[in-house]
This record gives C-alpha cells, sequence and structure tokens, in this order.
C-alpha cells in the first residue's frame, strides 16, 4: 500500500513535469521592443555602431531583420533610435512606413538637455508610432540638470515613455533612475537589458539586490530583459539558460509577471548567435512560469508602458 502511495505520487510528479511546457500556446502577440535600424552607407556622421566592428558597421534595414523576426514568430517591433542625429528619427519612421502595422513603435532620440525639447517631442508625437525617448548623448546625461527634469516631465506630460541605458549595470546608475522615478511619478520609465547587468554567471551580490528591490519600489519603473548576449562577460555569449538564470530570478522576484518586457537588441544578437537563438533562450525562463507570465512579457507589458494599440 505504501509503496503504491509513493508509485502514485512519482507518476503524478512525471505527468506535472512532463505536461507544464507542452500546454503552453503560442502567445496572442509577440512584440520586440528594442532593436536598431540604419544605414552605415548613407552620407551621416555615427558614433554607432563602432566603425572597427565587422559584424554590426553595415547596413542593418527592414527587409533583413522583418524575414528573420517574422520566422521567429514575432508580431510587432518597438524600434530605438541609436543616431544622435535628430532628423534620423524622421529618417526610421520614413523607412519602415511600408510596414506600419509591424514597425508599431519608435522610441526616439531626442536630447533632454535641450529647451526646445518639449517642441520636439510635440512634433514627433504626431506620428502614433513615436512612443518615448531613450535619454542620450556625448558625454552622458546628467539626470539632476534642471532642464533635464523639466523636460523629463513634459515626456510625462505627453504620455510618452522614457528608456534608460544603465551601462555596466552599476549601483550609481540604478541609484540615479530611481531619484528621476521618485522625482517624477508619472513618467513610465524602461530600463534597458537588464539594468545593464554584465552576467558572468556568478549569483549577483547582496548590495545590487537591494539596489534592484529599491528600485522596484516605483511602480513607474519597468525593466528589459533584453540584450543577454551583448551583456555577458565572456564573448561569444553561452547561449545557456544557467549563465543568466540567477540575475534573471531576482528581477522575476522584485519586479513581477507586469513589468518585465522582451526585447532582442538586434543586430548585437550577431554577435552571439541567431535570432531565434536568443528568443529560444529567454523562452525557457518564462516558459517555466506558465502562458500567463509569456503573454505579459511578450505584449501586455510593452502595450502598456508604451501605449501600443493591442488587445
Amino acid at each position: 500500500m505504501k509503496s503504491a502511495f509513493f508509485l502514485s505520487l512519482a507518476t503524478m510528479a512525471i505527468f506535472v513535469a512532463s505536461c507544464s511546457d507542452d500546454e503552453l500556446k503560442p502567445v496572442k502577440h509577440r512584440i520586440d521592443t528594442h532593436i536598431h535600424l540604419y544605414d552605415t552607407t548613407r552620407e551621416v556622421e555615427y558614433t554607432w555602431p563602432p566603425k572597427d566592428d565587422k559584424v554590426l558597421n553595415k547596413p542593418h534595414l527592414p527587409a533583413e531583420f522583418s524575414k528573420e523576426a517574422k520566422a521567429a514568430g514575432v508580431t510587432g517591433v518597438v524600434i530605438v533610435e541609436a543616431s544622435n542625429h535628430l532628423s534620423d528619427n524622421d529618417w526610421v519612421l520614413d523607412l519602415v512606413a511600408d510596414e506600419a502595422d509591424f514597425y508599431i513603435g519608435l522610441v526616439g532620440n531626442v536630447d533632454v538637455h535641450l529647451e526646445e525639447f518639449e517642441g520636439h517631442i510635440a512634433r514627433l508625437k504626431q506620428d502614433k508610432r513615436f512612443v518615448g525617448v531613450r535619454a542620450r548623448r556625448p558625454g552622458g546625461v546628467d539626470f539632476t540638470d534642471e532642464t533635464v527634469l523639466k523636460n523629463l516631465r513634459s515626456l510625462a506630460k505627453h504620455d510618452l515613455a522614457l528608456d534608460y541605458l544603465t551601462n555596466g549595470g552599476g549601483i550609481p546608475g540604478i541609484e540615479t533612475i530611481d531619484a528621476v522615478a521618485r522625482a517624477i511619478p508619472n513618467l513610465r520609465i524602461v530600463v534597458n537589458h537588464c539594468l545593464g547587468y554584465n552576467f558572468d554567471g556568478n549569483p549577483p551580490p547582496a548590495d545590487w539586490i537591494a539596489a534592484v528591490e529599491k528600485l522596484a519600489e516605483n511602480e513607474n519603473v519597468s525593466c528589459k530583459i533584453s540584450g543577454l548576449y551583448q551583456r555577458s562577460v565572456p564573448q561569444p555569449a553561452p547561449q545557456d539558460l544557467a549563465h543568466y538564470r540567477a540575475v534573471l530570478d531576482v528581477l522575476w522576484e522584485k519586479f513581477g509577471q507586469e513589468r518585465l518586457v522582451y526585447g532582442s537588441n538586434w543586430p548585437c544578437t550577431k554577435h552571439t548567435g541567431s535570432y531565434q537563438s536568443f528568443l529560444d533562450l529567454v523562452d525557457q525562463f518564462f516558459a517555466k512560469r506558465g502562458q500567463e507570465a509569456r503573454e505579459y512579457y511578450y505584449w501586455r507589458n510593452a502595450a502598456k508602458v508604451y501605449r501600443l494599440p493591442l488587445e
């Protein structure tokens, strides 16, 4: 009798383990919220990609990405502008005008130090695909500057999002955006690339976890689970989830199901593997958390933070 009881428990465990992933369905939408499109043959000065990068320093345009992403099940895209030229916001919107049902959003680059900032975003948002700004400029952004803070309040007033890049994943960068989030609680903020953490395969330190916990107290802050390949210390990056899992576990615990967002950071993924390989990597993590978690990660959270027309 006792052996039959344990056998039934073992059978049940095998059943649950075998059915959990099999029961997952295709998500309703799969929105990639972080790609870059550019043409290095244009007669404009550019600072990114690096000119000595043989993988990235060539045109990366919609024809290539659309084919690869659609084959992987992507249904919509938010482009993140990496140019320092204000006019390139219009250039990239024009570039994808014929595929506006696929390229549904642009996080533009408008210098948040400009006195004319609000006028620029007011003009750009006349195109409904313009959904926000990533704060970046040569020499860096001073988030304590009064003009910058005024402009970020304008961003919130215009119902646009702020993307924030924490290079290096250091605690000072996390503390900087935490201060902004607390000062402007109605500003929707999306911190890019797992808070910029440098994945070395080890568990994250306690002081970093504490900083993440404090940042996540701000309900207006979301985090992109994106750029894992690029943020890996060993290169080419491991394609094994074990290398990233300890950090992802912290982000899941602190931000929860409704504030983690999918992004690939294509074409930077090319340094390690195919687009599909990156998607497979992150899906391993979210598949274990069930269908609902995947729906939030792949599109619901993006729709909320970027005001995307998805149902």
